[in-house]
């Protein structure tokens, strides 16, 4: 720990001295930012430790879950505009905002496509000549290799639909109909390739084995998070427009220089913690049935809160001089920061309550009414967690992504910006996701972080459902046929007695 203190400090002090000696107001800006950035990721990193090695299970469970959120995120964005920057430097200098857009929604479907074909890949619901023996891997290494690039790949494919829709949307002056218009669009490709999915899963042999089932659940998983993210996006530009009166850019950002009040950005966080009390009370009294409709409906809430508080926050603190888009890395990472020690209390506070609505559930004299409840307090509660645990994820990102900028801008005199994102994608990428996917998600799934998300949806969905008493007269015939078969399997036991006897040697 010394050590570790020891460095930090060195670097800061290296990033001031240089800032002093340039005397450039961007270099210093930017040399703080970075010692502020390392100073935030340290703290993060020893908070996790902290939080992962938690007295309380479900602590552990939400920290690993928020690790995964963060990173996932920040591969795909990185991934995806390094990418996304490549192809507007080689095909897109100075083309019309039309063809831009064009362009976008082709980048978006290639991505989607390369979802679809990379999941069936891994599952080996569709096999290649270059693959390997199904036996050669087995059932639970498929599974994780499974999740791992569904997360990856839906972040990227939901980022990717988030810019072509944005761009639509700026095209069209901020139009509302743009929502029902990417609602039905994603709607009917979905339908597609599920239709696609089944004929695929069943052509070989007519049958869903275990792998394709994960295969079809995973896909679907993935299509959802594209769905929230994209629709969850445009609602809160839309917000967005109608507060400030200017439409943000693709990336949410909105003109440093803007002149805004702060009755105009608390608005925006009172919308979107309103979004999140909302989501909280449908998923405690709510009684619809748990359908893939519910399920977007949840997440496209629970992502416009992450959203409009993130931004709101950006924009507060960027009005009050204390951090925000305003002052580059720096800022973004204060933000971040501070994000981070909210969603963290909150999230153990949340936790505890949690904690105690189980207990209460589980007396016995506590009433049925009392304890389903409970029981949804419970779930929404977790939910919100979660939900929380986006948010975590969404201003790291915010972070990591003015960092990659800046760093390509610096260095923009001798390497092009946009090989510098696709390097730094590739090396980053490269180094991330295998640890990722080899030291973090089976941690996950020892505790039962992926399992526990079935369950709550099960609780919820038992919500609605309705098991009716069973009637004395149905209890009896119901006896009445286990003794019949009870008494048969007696006299069958003693006629193999019998036979048994008879079949000895007499002495």
């Amino acid at each position: 720990m010394g050590t570790l203190k020891a460095t930090v400090a060195v670097a800061v002090m290296a990033a001031m001295a240089a800032a002093e000696e340039e005397g450039d107001p961007e270099v210093v800006g930017l040399n703080l930012g970075i010692a502020v950035m390392l100073l935030g990721s340290v703290a993060f990193m020893m908070a996790t430790f902290y939080m992962v090695n938690h007295s309380d299970k479900e602590m552990r469970i939400i920290t690993w879950k928020v690790i995964c959120a963060t990173i996932s995120i920040f591969v795909s964005v990185l991934i995806y505009q390094a990418f996304n920057d490549a192809i507007h430097a080689l095909f897109l200098y100075d083309s019309s905002e039309l063809v831009k857009m064009q362009v976008a929604f082709v980048h978006s479907l290639v991505w989607f496509i390369m979802l679809q074909l990379l999941l069936a890949t891994v599952s080996r619901a569709i096999t290649w000549p270059c693959q390997g023996a199904v036996e050669d891997t087995p059932d639970d290494q498929r599974e994780l290799d499974l999740k791992c690039w569904a997360v990856i790949l839906g972040h990227i494919t939901g980022f990717a639909s988030i810019n072509a829709w944005t761009q639509l949307q700026a095209y069209c002056g901020g139009s509302v109909l743009i929502l029902p218009l990417a609602f039905f669009s994603l709607w009917g490709l979905f339908k597609v390739t599920d239709i696609v999915r089944e004929w695929v899963a069943l052509v070989d042999d007519g049958v869903k084995d275990k792998m394709e089932e994960a295969w079809d659940e995973a896909t679907e998983e993935t299509e959802d998070d594209v769905m929230a993210l994209t629709l969850s996006f445009l609602v809160v530009q839309t917000m967005r427009f109608w507060i400030y009166g200017v439409l943000p850019d693709e990336e949410g950002n909105l003109e440093v220089n803007l002149h805004a009040s702060f009755s105009q950005a608390f608005t925006s966080l009172g919308i979107g913690l309103s979004i999140a009390i909302l989501s909280y009370l449908r998923t405690l009294y709510g009684t619809s049935k748990h359908t893939r409709y519910s399920i977007w409906l949840r997440l496209i809430a629970d992502f416009s809160s992450c959203w409009m508080v993130m931004f709101s926050i950006d924009r507060i603190m960027t009005l009050g001089s204390m951090g925000g888009a305003k002052f580059g890395v720096l800022g973004n990472v204060i933000t971040a920061c501070f994000l981070t020690f909210i969603s963290f209390t909150v999230m153990y506070f949340l936790d505890k309550q949690a904690d105690a609505e189980e207990e209460k559930h589980s007396v016995s004299e506590t009433p049925q009414h009392e304890k389903e409840l409970h029981s949804r307090r419970k779930v929404a509660m977790r939910a919100t967690v979660l939900a929380i645990g986006v948010l975590i994820g969404f201003a790291w990102e915010k972070c990591f992504d003015v960092a990659v900028d800046e760093t390509a801008e610096r260095e923009a005199d001798k390497v092009p910006p946009a090989l510098v994102k696709v390097v730094l994608a590739l090396m980053l990428a490269t180094l991330v996701v295998p640890a990722w996917r080899w030291y973090i998600l089976p941690v996950v799934r020892e505790l039962g972080g992926f399992s526990e998300e079935e369950a709550e949806e099960e609780d919820d969905e038992s919500k609605e459902a309705y098991i009716p008493p069973i009637l004395p007269e149905d209890l009896y015939k119901e006896i009445e046929v286990w003794k019949k078969k009870a008494a048969q399997l007696q006299e069958e036991k003693e006629s193999l007695e019998r036979q048994l006897r008879q079949m000895r040697p007499q002495h």
